[in-house]
């Protein structure tokens, strides 16, 4: 005796079959599911590729030249470097995306970044001048900041610093060292 299965209902899926009605012996039909935006006839995204855009949105104020930096790592997959690196986080790049959104709120004051992935998925910013540098990393515990500057004796001075992952005034601070405005390292 020939059985028939029923095919799901829809949902927020469209689903393909091969035929309404398949006979068999009451085995489920092979199903192919796609995602449809409800507003569109278009695919939606996953969810990974939903996070992304919000992120990759999220740099719209930013330099041409910063937000295609940010486009870059964000397309950088699981062991870009060939040595077992994970790819960038989102979470990190947001978190970088705010803090250069809150420097370039002050007119002026923002020079593009170099902006570096790590090899444990995080993002490091970094500024580069005649004679001080500025790095920041974004870590697990918060903001790791390591700078640098040429003394008049010509040798190269290290200064190093951390502040929460939320410390915004503390992180100007750090950048206000590196333009000049501030003669001593800011303290902790």
């Amino acid at each position: 005796m020939t059985t028939f299965t029923a095919t799901p209902e829809f949902g927020s899926t469209v689903i393909e079959l091969r035929e309404q009605w398949m006979p068999g012996q009451a085995q489920p039909t092979p199903l192919q599911v796609i995602t449809y935006h409800p507003l569109s006839l278009k695919e939606a995204p996953g969810i990974a590729d939903a996070i992304r855009n919000i992120v990759h949105e999220r740099s719209a104020n930013l330099s041409a030249g910063a937000r295609e930096r940010i486009k870059e790592l964000l397309e950088l997959p699981d062991n870009w470097d060939g040595e077992g690196s994970s790819a960038v986080r989102m979470h990190a790049l947001a978190d970088v995306i705010e803090v250069l959104k809150r420097l370039a709120r002050k007119p002026g004051r923002v020079s593009d970044p170099f902006l570096a992935p790590t090899f444990d998925g995080l993002v490091q910013i970094e500024w580069h001048g005649a004679k001080r540098s500025l790095e920041i990393e974004v870590v697990r515990e918060g903001w790791s900041i390591v700078g640098t500057m040429q003394g008049v004796d010509a040798n190269r001075h290290y200064f190093v610093g951390t502040c929460e992952r939320s410390d915004f005034a503390k992180l100007e601070e750090f950048y206000d060292w590196f333009l000049g405005a501030e003669l001593i390292w800011p303290s902790l």
